[in-house]
């Protein structure tokens, strides 16, 4: 059992069904046991013991906290790669509509586990990234199965560093203000067929790394209309084109 008065830093992650009010019930019902298989095979073909994550579930969502001993370049390269590849195996039409398609939010901070579920700023910062209106935008807007975000400081702990293939020119910084907190986040797109395309974006000059960036390349400004999943290229091999930062 859990000291609520004992905080401690665990690596947590948010998930978030696109479009899930939407559909209707049985449909509902269906992409909720298929979100769950999803996570739980991603979690295993990663080495990951789902059974040990403490879960806090809500129909289309979740927020986890994972044990200690979890790694955090494997959480957030494998288990993301296998996640998206989950999607591709159960995302057979071409219609993003028709798709599972998720949102996903990884932090690492301070937790408390209280009686009624998780105070402490991890875990809300962790909720607040997934609700960024660039990464929402992102996979609204395009064709990919999951728009994944990563707070800031873990990108630089494990993406800049380039663990386990991990790459930074793949994320695209963003600046996230949602209710009371305000951070960055770098976004990555994964998965689906990429055939949505803008030729504007496509034409115009590739935008160069500035200080402010932290060297990634992309900047802090984007155009959502722009982001694409690649072409159909295989899971986790994907582009992003950018521009002007637009928010709904």
């Amino acid at each position: 059992m859990h000291d609520p008065d004992a905080p401690v830093r665990r690596l947590v992650s948010a998930v978030d069904m696109h479009a899930y009010s939407g559909r209707r019930a049985f449909q509902q019902v269906d992409f909720q046991r298929t979100l769950i298989d999803a996570l739980d095979a991603a979690a295993a073909q990663s080495g990951l013991d789902r059974s040990a994550w403490y879960l806090q579930e809500q129909g289309d969502a979740e927020v986890a906290v994972l044990p200690a001993d979890a790694p955090e370049p494997v959480v957030v390269a494998d288990f993301v790669r296998e996640l998206a590849n989950r999607l591709a195996r159960v995302n057979h039409s071409p219609d993003p509509a028709e798709r599972l398609r998720l949102r996903v939010a990884i932090h690492s901070g301070m937790v408390h586990f209280g009686r009624n579920g998780l105070p402490g700023p991890a875990a809300v910062d962790a909720c607040r990234l997934l609700d960024a209106p660039a990464l929402k935008a992102a996979l609204r807007d395009g064709d990919a199965d999951l728009a994944l975000i990563l707070s800031d400081g873990l990108f630089r702990d494990v993406v800049s560093p380039g663990y386990r293939g991990l790459r930074a020119v793949d994320f695209t910084r963003v600046e996230v203000t949602v209710k009371e907190f305000t951070g960055v986040g770098h976004i990555r797109l994964l998965g689906g067929p990429g055939t949505r395309r803008d030729p504007e974006r496509e034409n115009a000059p590739a935008t160069r790394p500035s200080a402010e960036s932290g060297g990634t390349g992309h900047g802090t400004h984007l155009s959502i209309g722009a982001w694409s999943s690649g072409g159909g290229d295989a899971i986790g091999r994907d582009q992003i084109n950018h521009g002007d930062r637009h928010v709904r």
